[in-house]
């Protein structure tokens, strides 16, 4: 049986040329005129697109709204057609209005895919179907094993793009764009070809090869002058917030998709270490098709970030984009819904939420770019990103050492560099709140504290308006277990930002580690609200609140709750001690277990030692014997 099944499993699958086209910006599109866009997209594909890719042999896979996948036996065949087809579209948009042209993007691949019936599946296809999304409107983009079979074939010029990093595919792809001028003649069709040679009379023939040899000169110096006069890249974390969409035309819409766009600038902008294009100039796209890459490079950004409003009924739907402006491609979107109740005082929120996602994935991805670079190629603020990397890899004392040193050194070129500031100052205090999963020796403890206090000094005196510098000061005063200086520090950040979760939850672990748990539950409420992505955690904080007041029902409601996306061993701490508190005991014995299989060497007097690193205040450690040491005991922890 397993020989017929290999061979079953052979005959589903083959090499050929893979093809992957979309129109861009069709929403929009659609959104202005539909039955137009139809129409002209029906009249498109008719006239020209499947007369040639019947003319080259290739085959419609399927179809989308705004998109084609198709499948040739021959790439030489397949790189023709895709030339022919956005030469020819480019011939039907010259008399149409830019807000008004349907253009695609082609990628094209080589590859081995799977057939099942009609359709075909593989990295095959998943690589050109990337490959689509880095091309420019009216380009095309082909992968490196494509350029090299065609290279020999075909007389067209490809520009090297580099290796490409894309969604879903585990390694770097090389790819090239196919230089459509330079295409312009070899690519006519078949017929096109033998026409012209039989009408062209040979004066105009050895004009045209003169015309093209000087033509050719141009070329070859073009990049020659390019390279002595390279345009800037943009500085890292550079982003735009292009204005959001309402492609339904309504007042509402309108008027909400323009709060999150103001809003939404607005609270990056808080982001001292990032550079944000602002309102104004973002501004001028608004209802415009566009290129990202272009837009990148006119306001000279990395990152943009694009949305778009819509309703039905009384439901709000907000989409949001965020597309490396490099490559065009979209690194993530998220959807939104909301009532039609919820417009009104929801923008500032949905913009808080949205913005802290955008700061943790911008990092995030930075980080990745910069540790790409040579430290030659590096600017100060990519060494910064590198270090963080570099702890996001190893955060072992030697990994930790390699980053400070690496920080160390920006900040001996210039001793006031915030984000070298910052960076090092938050690796000092994750170390301190044993965030890399050791703890520090009492001596080294010190060392670490007062490192941590001189540099978020410095970051406040630098920046004083800079809520994320006080934020830091919050956590190294925390950490000295000086409460009222803490919460002042915190205060102060919730002025400069109010739209930042995490600064919430600090002042919520602020008030309960100094005795005040009651007054923390509103503001586990409001970060829940501004980031539902990090639920779990708060949920967690909420039932340590709960349990030190005796609220048991509740505590237990938000631990249940908070397992559910948070496996935490803290969290098992007190819902077992919830439990077994109000009696449950058969619950807690379950809950013991699943407690000892995260930490198998857990008794009462080690977390009454982890606990008192949080705080010693009197309150906070009465609290803790009487509802979660006693809870434990009751559950039958071990006393040591």
């Amino acid at each position: 049986m397993r020989s017929w099944e290999a061979i079953l499993a052979r005959e589903q699958r083959r090499l050929a040329a893979i093809v992957s086209a979309d129109v861009v910006g069709y929403s929009v599109l659609m959104g202005r005129d539909d039955s137009g866009t139809l129409a002209g997209l029906k009249a498109h594909r008719q006239e020209l697109i499947e007369p040639k890719i019947a003319e080259y042999g290739g085959r419609i896979v399927k179809t989308t709204g705004d998109g084609l996948l198709l499948e040739f036996p021959s790439v030489v065949d397949a790189v023709r057609c895709a030339v022919d087809v956005q030469r020819g579209m480019a011939e039907r948009n010259v008399e149409v209005p830019p807000e008004q042209r349907i253009e695609f993007r082609i990628g094209i691949n080589v590859g081995d895919i799977i057939i099942d019936g009609d359709d075909i599946f593989g990295d095959g296809v998943n690589v050109a179907a990337r490959l689509q999304t880095l091309a420019e409107p009216g380009g095309i983009c082909v992968s490196r094993v494509v350029r090299d079979q065609v290279l020999d074939k075909l007389s067209f010029t490809f520009e090297d793009l580099g290796p490409q990093d894309v969604k879903n595919i585990a390694r770097p792809v090389e790819v090239y764009r196919v230089d459509l001028g330079s295409a312009a003649l070899q690519t006519q069709s078949r017929g096109r070809r033998r026409r012209l040679m039989r009408t062209l009379g040979s004066r105009w023939f050895a004009g045209a090869v003169i015309a093209l040899g000087v033509v050719g000169i141009a070329i070859w110096l073009l990049p020659q002058f390019k390279k002595t006069a390279p345009a800037l890249a943009p500085p890292p974390l550079s982003i735009a917030i292009l204005p959001f969409a309402a492609p339904a035309g309504s007042p509402a819409d309108e008027q909400f998709a323009d709060a999150v766009t103001r809003d939404l600038t607005t609270v990056l902008g808080r982001w001292r270490i990032a550079k944000v294009a602002s309102l104004g100039l973002a501004a001028s796209y608004k209802g415009k098709l566009f290129d990202p890459r272009s837009i990148g490079r006119e306001l000279s950004v990395l990152y943009l970030v694009e949305g778009d409003v819509g309703s039905a009924g009384d439901k709000v739907t907000v989409n949001t984009r965020l597309v490396d402006a490099r490559t065009g491609t979209q690194v993530w979107n998220v959807q939104q819904e909301l009532s039609r109740s919820q417009v009104a005082d929801r923008a500032g929120v949905l913009a808080a939420w949205l913005a802290s996602r955008l700061r943790t994935d911008i990092y995030n991805a930075e980080k990745q770019r910069a540790a790409r670079l040579q430290k030659a190629d590096a600017t100060p603020l990519d060494l910064v990103l590198q270090a963080d990397a570099l702890v996001d890899k190893d955060h072992s004392p030697k990994g930790l050492l390699e980053a400070r040193k690496l920080l160390d050194d920006v900040l001996s070129r210039d001793r006031n560099f915030l984000p070298a500031i910052m960076s090092h100052a938050r690796i000092d205090v994750y170390e301190l709140f044993g965030a890399y999963g050791t703890t520090l020796e009492r001596e080294r403890f010190e060392e670490v504290l007062h490192e941590a206090d001189a540099l978020t000094t410095r970051a406040v005196a630098l920046a004083p308006d800079y809520a994320m510098a006080w934020d830091a000061r919050s956590d190294v005063f925390s950490k000295q277990q000086r409460w009222d200086p803490a919460l002042e520090a915190n205060a102060v950040s919730l002025r400069l930002d109010p739209s930042n979760p995490n600064t919430y939850t600090t002042r919520a672990l602020l008030l309960l580690w100094s005795g005040q748990a009651a007054a923390s539950l509103p503001l586990t409420e409001r970060a829940l609200m501004l980031d539902p992505s990090n639920a779990g955690w708060l949920l967690m904080i909420q039932c340590h609140v709960y349990l030190m007041i005796g609220r048991l029902d509740d505590a237990i409601t938000a631990c249940e709750k908070s397992i559910g996306q948070n496996d935490d061993w803290l969290v098992y701490v007190y819902l077992d001690a919830a439990y077994a508190q109000k009696g449950e005991t058969s619950k807690a014995s379950a809950t013991k277990a699943e407690l000892l299989k995260r930490k198998p060497k857990l008794s009462i007097e080690s977390l009454r030692a982890e606990m008192q690193t949080w705080s010693s205040h009197p309150v906070f450690q009465k609290q803790t014997e009487e509802n979660v040491l006693a809870g434990l005991r009751k559950a039958g922890i071990p006393e040591k």
